[in-house]
């Protein structure tokens, strides 16, 4: 959850000068926050298959001990993934919704 945050977060301050264009533009706050959620959920979804695959196909013939993972299993990891995105996008969010549309012009 921490990574996630930073990574977002960094990414987001990479990015304010073209969020403060939007916002200049009349872009709504929604949108914006859109925009951070969905960046944010991509990561997870990269990471959760990423995982899931190597977890299954890569380690799992060379783990000493067998771990039976229902399908349920993987599911709910999935969905707890995707929450914990959400709810590290958050920072982020905040920090694009302070900004300053000035900021786009150089002020």
């Amino acid at each position: 959850s921490v990574i996630v945050a930073f990574i977002i977060y960094t990414l987001t301050l990479g990015k304010i000068r073209e969020i403060a264009v939007l916002k200049l533009i009349g872009t709504k706050n929604r949108t914006i926050i859109g925009l951070i959620v969905q960046q944010s959920i991509a990561l997870g979804l990269i990471g959760f298959v990423v995982g899931k695959i190597s977890a299954t196909l890569l380690m799992a013939p060379i783990f000493p001990k067998y771990v039976l993972l229902e399908p349920l299993d993987s599911v709910l990891g999935f969905i707890a993934v995707i929450m914990i995105c959400i709810l590290s996008s958050i920072i982020a969010i905040r920090v694009a919704l302070k900004v300053d549309p000035a900021e786009a012009i150089g002020g």
